[in-house]
């Protein structure tokens, strides 16, 4: 299987946001979930994706963390050697990680783009915007912040909410990284980086 540029690109920000590497048989697939509310975007991804995937699912299923029911659109890639490459990269002990080579993976502005769109958002009471970045390690995360700044010139901060550490982009920081990604947000999730006057 033969992965496209723009395809690579998409699997890298998606890695870095919901998606998940899953071990079948032999080799690994990539899964895709979003809540019924993003169904939209699924779609999008399904598309791009098209030539490596199955058909989308519509899940009905109880979050034993939440105690209630949630509805959600799934589709998975097909089992193939191809994605051992981010195997190797992201995983570690079946761990999601930042992969040491993540400078060299996380080049393409779509990549941040699609990362936004799984696990980005803008703060209610200003412009500036965060990426729920909790699963991974602060010093992750600091790995992170480097790399938007040495790629693309945005200078995020880590900030704490809760007990979970978040990228944040500062409002001031806002205009550059939307004027980076706006190409690429499809319509449905525009609400993520509309940025008040």
């Amino acid at each position: 299987m033969q992965l496209a540029k723009r395809q690579h690109a998409i699997i890298t920000g998606t890695l870095l946001g919901d998606g998940c590497l899953e071990r079948n048989g032999n080799f690994v697939r990539l899964r895709l979930e979003h809540g019924i509310s993003q169904k939209s975007y699924l779609f999008w991804k399904h598309k791009e994706l098209k030539n490596i995937t199955g058909s989308v699912m519509e899940l009905h299923a109880y979050h034993k963390v939440n105690k209630c029911f949630y509805d959600s659109v799934r589709v998975y890639t097909h089992t193939d050697p191809v994605f051992e490459q981010y195997w190797t990269a992201f995983y570690q002990n079946k761990k999601k990680v930042i992969p040491s080579n993540i400078r060299t993976l996380l080049k393409d502005p779509l990549s941040v783009a699609v990362w936004f769109m799984d696990d980005g958002y803008k703060r209610n009471d200003c412009n500036a915007l965060r990426l729920g970045t909790d699963s991974f390690t602060k010093n992750e995360q600091g790995v992170l912040r480097s790399v938007l700044k040495k790629n693309f010139k945005i200078d995020a901060t880590l900030h704490k909410k809760g007990k979970y550490w978040n990228l944040y982009i500062p409002q001031k920081e806002a205009i550059r990284f939307v004027k980076l990604i706006k190409p690429f947000i499809i319509p449905e999730l525009t609400y993520k980086i509309t940025l008040t006057p």
